[in-house]
Order: structure tokens, then C-alpha cells, then sequence
């Protein structure tokens, strides 16, 4: 991948509204398999997507209150990452060694941010546009390079935070583009829309989402194919 996005970079894997109250999810940045739930409590943890006892991937898990159980013998963990219970041995104390590796995580502006490294500073601070409404997140199958290019060449656009740029639309409406670099080969989109009549505006960006995978995904990539053939 190129060195376009740096690893020791925040970036968003998904909106805060969309993720509920003791909700699981997957995500993957930079091919690494990522599990992101959120507590009774309202805060939200990203992890390996493993569990340490047997491997099971922790997305099929469920929240048992704010602790994460997997699916497979049950074994629960705090929001910390450290083990809090094993069905199996209801009286033992966890070692303290028995924890999912955790990763730094973060919320504002309508979106989970996470890392693979170790950021210099906070996640960007969006605050400058008003009315700001997470919209959707959209995979597109192209490497995140080559979408990072696409967004860039919109004549209206301007970057904002590395991997996030403000595009002005037809409609003269500010949207916000998270790029998510999944892996080698796809890229995840998180859309925020700046208006007034949220509902609308959030139907005029989804649109305007799927249209621009539309491009990337057929145009982009044949012409990228066709470079790479020369």
C-alpha cells in the first residue's frame, strides 16, 4: 500500500450512530481484522477480532452488560481487554495476562476512530462544519490509493485531515469523506453531511456516495487497468 496513508494516523471505521448499545461489529484497517462494540455504558472499544481462548472471531459475540462475551465457551471481557469471567471455572481469578489486545479508539464528529499505531494527537477535529450528520459508510473495490486520487480530483474538494477531505456537491452542500483503507485492494467511505434538513440532505448524500463508487469502481479502475496493461 502506498505510504500515502501512514499507520500511526487516525482513521474512522464506522459511525457512532450506527452502532448501537451493545452492539458488534467487524472492521478491518490496513488488513487487520478489528472487532468494535459498544457497552450499556455508551462507550465504545475496538480489539483484535479474537478471542485468546480458541481464536473465535469476537464479532460473533455478544455484550453481556459492558463486557464482551465470546460466542464459543462464553468467556467475557471488560472494557479494558482483561478477562472478567470463564463460565467454565465460575471461581477463578483471571491472570492478568489472559486480555484482548486493545487499540487506541476515539469518538467525535459522528465517527469511531481508531489506529494500528501510535498517533502524535487526536483524531481530526471536524468541528468547523456546522450541522455536521453522520450519513452512511460505503465499501468500494478499489485499493485506497486509487480512491484517495479520486476524491482528490473532484474540483470542489479540499482536504481537511489526512485521509478526510470536504467536497462541495452539485447541490451546494459541504459532505465529508472518511477514508478507511480496509487493505490492498478496498476502501471504505464514511459520508457525513454539513446541512440544515438533515433527512434530505443525508438521501442527497448517499446518493451522491453510490454514484462516486459508480465512478471509481468502473471508470477509475479501467483506467488504471489499462495503465497497468501499457
Amino acid at each position: 500500500m502506498s505510504d500515502l496513508f501512514s499507520k500511526n494516523c487516525w482513521y474512522a471505521i464506522g459511525g457512532s450512530t450506527a452502532l448501537e448499545a451493545g452492539g458488534v461489529s467487524p472492521a478491518r484497517l490496513f488488513g487487520e481484522e478489528r472487532v468494535v462494540w459498544r457497552g450499556e455504558d455508551g462507550a465504545s472499544h475496538v480489539w483484535q477480532n479474537q478471542c485468546i481462548h480458541r481464536g473465535m472471531r469476537l464479532q460473533y459475540g455478544f455484550v453481556d452488560q459492558n463486557r464482551l462475551s465470546c460466542r464459543y465457551h462464553g468467556w467475557r471481557f471488560g472494557g479494558d481487554g482483561k478477562c472478567a469471567n470463564i463460565p467454565a471455572h465460575p471461581d477463578m481469578t483471571p491472570p492478568d495476562d489472559f486480555c484482548v489486545p486493545a487499540y487506541p479508539s476515539a469518538e467525535n464528529n459522528g465517527l469511531i476512530w481508531t489506529t494500528t499505531g501510535k498517533p502524535d494527537d487526536s483524531p481530526p477535529d471536524l468541528s468547523g462544519c456546522v450541522n455536521l450528520t453522520f450519513c452512511r459508510s460505503i465499501v468500494i473495490d478499489t485499493n485506497p490509493t486509487e480512491v484517495d486520487k479520486a476524491v482528490s480530483a473532484l474540483a470542489s474538494s479540499s482536504r481537511v485531515a489526512p485521509g478526510v477531505t470536504a467536497v462541495e456537491t452539485s447541490a451546494d452542500e459541504t459532505i465529508i469523506i472518511a477514508i478507511q483503507p480496509v487493505d490492498g485492494e478496498k476502501t471504505q467511505l464514511h459520508v457525513l453531511t454539513a446541512a440544515a434538513d438533515t433527512t434530505a440532505a443525508r438521501r442527497r448524500a448517499s446518493t451522491w456516495a453510490r454514484q462516486f463508487r459508480w465512478q471509481v469502481e468502473n471508470v477509475v479502475g479501467a483506467e488504471t487497468a489499462s495503465q497497468n496493461a501499457a
